[in-house]
């Protein structure tokens, strides 16, 4: 499943998108750039202090000049080549490190605008699409980056600076050599439209394999239990050689040229030996001076031909940026960075200090109570869907209630329970909670809201990494988790696990059993909002649960944040299940059938009625009093 883009009229600017990030390094953007500076402004010593070198110890045999000058023509040498080698190191590290900070920063600001995205946009769009731009595009759009950085000192003015000291040296000659120069220039322009088609099937290649691995190992379970896991494997085998002609098309593209750009840049040398060497034998240039002049080609050879290369992957970086530029979130503001960020190694900007280790609470803010819920004439229906999930829903819940929400499968729960925790807006109507839109609302007026989704999904790491989504390292922190944990009737089975609370449940949780991912995700809508939760959306919580787990589960929620619970710490709280042995606990039932509202009262009086509540309660009762009895069904002979 591909992402969906804006209508754009043209493809974002490489330049314009990587100001931003080129100031959150320019610190480090000034020290290798001194250092580039310094070493190409020494660049030519070595060639020219060589040539002099030599002329000194030929000027020696002939008995011009004593000893003493040719030492200190050798020791010029020394020098000259140690005033362009230590500006060297320094400009290939300092910008080096400035290269994967923006790397870092780019992928940072990836992965914030991918969670910031709205809901139906996360819909729309595959998991393996948004870790191949994420992961891959980044390296390609890093590589075209660290060109530009890098090669600006050593390839652009590294050249530049030889090829001036060459025409300064002897003008004729230095034009003859450098006359291929453009016409690799002029190629690499010319094979840039392809360069960009082969990066961008390579690219789109490469996401297809993510999304489909992906997928596939999420479900692996189920593949091998069904015996596909053949036919998953070829399917997955064809798109990896698909993947791996595109790359290797650009990779033949690139290696092709490669040794065409040497070629043509190195082929002034014949003009220098040839030419050169007749004005030798003729008189009209020194010994010193041809070897002077060979020196300075043969450096300049050794990087100019990366000139053209570097062009190429610029375009390659531009069609990356194309892919990525989507996902970014806009840059932090570099006001609010600390002093002297630009200059640091190892920040990545917008990210908070590491001092402390631990990331601090919020102070919260004064409660203002358990939410009101409100939704007025809701229809809604899923990204690409035809028909509505809800279709003209009305319901007022009060503050601090507990309400149950039920009905069958493909009845509109989750849909509910998606708008009023605000991932979707509604297609028509209004939903609010005291007042406004949940959809609309900024991150940080999501700091009293716990979600419980359908599927539970838990996280690598820790028990306490997932419940509360960083490590506990204050005492405040341990009392949240300690809490949610009772809550989720977890805590006991937490104290037994070998490192309690911190020990890890495995990717996806599989060191785990599939009741406590739920528990321990159902922790985590308790305890993960930075502030005590004023609204408590729970969907399917306990659908792994046996029946004795899930009343204890509710009776602790109830005393937590429910209505046994202090006023101060209560929530309103909106439980969504078929399961409906919890029910006669809820001030409020609302029964949905075909995404529209079919009954709504309390328990008491929807059993009353003998409508569908009813039937479903009664049925849900029967069946867990009647015992499984062993043996074959009635009427059959054993």
């Amino acid at each position: 499943m591909a992402v969906h883009e804006p209508r754009r009229t043209a493809a974002p600017s490489l330049w314009r998108g990587m100001r931003p990030y080129a100031r959150q390094v320019a610190g480090l953007l000034t020290i290798g750039s001194l250092c580039g500076l310094l070493m190409n402004t020494a660049v030519v010593l070595p060639a020219v202090l060589l040539g002099h070198a030599v002329d000194t110890v030929l000027a020696h045999d002939r008995g011009a000049v004593n000893g003493g000058a040719v030492t200190r023509a050798v020791l010029l040498l020394i020098a000259g080549t140690l005033a362009t080698e230590i500006p060297r190191i320094g400009k290939r590290y300092w910008l080096g490190v400035c290269r994967n900070r923006i790397k870092a920063n780019v992928r940072a600001d990836a992965v914030r605008g991918v969670l910031s995205w709205p809901a139906d946009r996360l819909h729309r769009t595959s998991v393996g699409e948004v870790m191949g731009r994420v992961v891959g595009d980044v390296e390609v759009l890093g590589r075209g980056v660290g060109e530009v950085i890098v090669e600006t000192w050593d390839t652009l003015l590294f050249s530049l600076a030889l090829a001036v000291a060459m025409l300064i040296y002897d003008p004729s000659l230095g034009l003859l050599a450098l006359a291929p120069v453009p016409i690799a220039l002029a190629l690499a322009k010319a094979v840039g439209a392809r360069v960009s088609r082969r990066t961008l099937r390579a690219r789109e290649a490469n996401a297809a394999v993510t999304t489909f691995a992906q997928e596939g190992l999420t479900g692996l379970r189920a593949l091998r239990a069904s015996g596909r896991g053949g036919a998953y494997a070829a399917r997955l085998r064809a798109l990896a050689v698909e993947q791996a002609d595109a790359e290797l098309a650009a990779a033949r593209l690139e290696a092709v040229l490669a040794p065409v750009y040497t070629l043509l840049v190195t082929s002034g040398v014949l003009a220098i030996i040839g030419v050169g060497g007749g004005r030798v034998i003729a008189g009209e240039l020194s010994v010193g001076d041809l070897v002077a002049l060979l020196g300075l080609f043969g450096r300049f050879t050794g990087r100019a031909f990366r000139i053209p290369q570097m062009v190429n992957r610029v375009q390659a970086a531009g069609v990356a940026y194309t892919r990525l530029a989507p996902l970014l979130a806009t840059p932090p503001p570099l006001a609010a960075e600390p002093r002297r960020a630009s200059w640091l190694t190892d920040r990545i900007a917008g990210m908070p200090d590491d001092d402390p280790p631990t990331p601090r609470l919020p102070v919260p803010s004064p409660r203002a109570g358990p939410a009101e819920v409100s939704l007025r004439r809701v229809t809604f229906a899923y990204p690409g869907a035809g028909t509505p999930a809800l279709r003209d829903v009305t319901l007022d819940i009060p503050p601090g209630a507990l309400v149950a929400v039920t009905g069958s499968v493909g009845s509109g729960k989750s849909a509910l329970a998606r708008l009023v925790a605000g991932l979707y807006p509604p297609g028509t109507g209004q939903v609010t909670v005291d007042g406004v839109e949940p959809h609309a609302w900024p991150p940080r007026n999501r700091d009293s809201v716990g979600y419980l989704p359908q599927g539970h999904p838990v996280f690598s790491g820790t028990v306490a990494d997932n419940v509360l989504l960083h490590d506990p390292g204050q005492p405040a922190d341990r009392a949240r988790l300690d809490e949610a944990l009772t809550v989720a009737a977890l805590k006991e089975e937490v104290a037994a696990m070998p490192a309690g609370a911190c020990t890890g449940i495995g990717e996806l949780g599989v060191q785990v059993s599939g009741g406590q991912r739920q528990r321990i995700a159902l922790a985590r809508s308790l305890a993960a909002p930075a502030l005590r939760p004023r609204l408590l959306v729970l969907d399917d919580p306990f659908s792994a649960l046996d029946l004795q787990t899930e009343v204890r589960i509710i009776g602790a929620l109830r005393a937590a944040v429910g209505p046994d619970a202090p006023a101060e710490h209560r929530a309103t709280v909106l439980l969504f299940s078929t399961r409906l042995a919890s029910f006669p606990c809820a001030e409020l039932v609302v029964v949905l059938d075909a995404g529209q509202v079919a009954e709504q009262g309390s328990h008491e009086a929807l059993l009353g009625s003998g409508g569908l509540y009813a039937r479903i309660f009664q049925a849900q009762r029967h069946a867990r009093q009647t015992p499984v009895m062993a043996g074959p069904p009635p009427g059959v002979d054993q």
